[in-house]
């Protein structure tokens, strides 16, 4: 369908957005389901039902096929200005949490934990697209709680924030699950050393 006529689709190719709408789509569906291993252009080409040269059109390679795909989890809701630092970073907890395993799925973090030798384009795209993104307003955040007065002016950022997303991954690789409490307990454990 391309045009509207009288209200009405007409037919036609779609929209070129749409087809990569599709496309990323499918790589993130592959993703979750397979893992990285699983997102290759064929196998995005016969998911999608769209052609190789028309994913080939759009993406030089795999790894700009994974980057796209992966750019969508990079959006990260801004939190409700009201908020605490403590109910703020709460809330970019559970995006983080959310962004890896509704998003992408464990077995992507997986593959990222096993090392870049397996699918180096994988980890870099991943480490771009969905761990930075997470970490750099995780790090601004505390820098902000800093600044009013609600965290320690000596705390080491980078630290804590390892310390918190690493909370989540270290569960998922022990227990292939992480309880739903998770972020409360990890700000209940870290907050005490870190409020001001």
């Amino acid at each position: 369908m391309r045009q509207e006529r009288n209200g009405r689709p007409t037919p036609g190719r779609p929209r070129s957005e749409d087809v990569s709408r599709v496309i990323v789509g499918s790589a993130l569906q592959l993703l979750r389901e397979r893992g990285p291993q699983g997102v290759t252009m064929e196998a995005v080409a016969l998911h999608s039902g769209c052609a190789k040269t028309t994913i080939y059109r759009r993406y030089r390679n795999r790894y700009e096929l994974l980057r796209a795909s992966l750019g969508f989890v990079e959006g990260i809701p801004e939190p409700p200005p009201d908020l605490s630092t403590r109910q703020r970073l709460r809330f970019l907890l559970g995006q983080f949490r959310q962004g890896l395993e509704e998003v992408v799925g464990l077995r992507a973090l997986a593959a990222l934990l096993r090392g870049d030798e397996d699918d180096p384009e994988f980890s870099r795209a991943f480490r771009e697209s969905v761990l930075q993104p997470r970490i750099d307003v995780l790090l601004t955040a505390l820098q902000e709680g800093i600044a009013v007065g609600d965290l320690r002016p000596e705390i080491d950022c980078p630290t804590v924030v390892s310390m918190l997303a690493g909370s989540f991954i270290a569960r998922s690789a022990m227990q292939g699950t992480v309880p739903p409490d998770w972020a409360d307990t990890v700000l209940d454990t870290l907050w005490p050393a870190v409020a001001a």
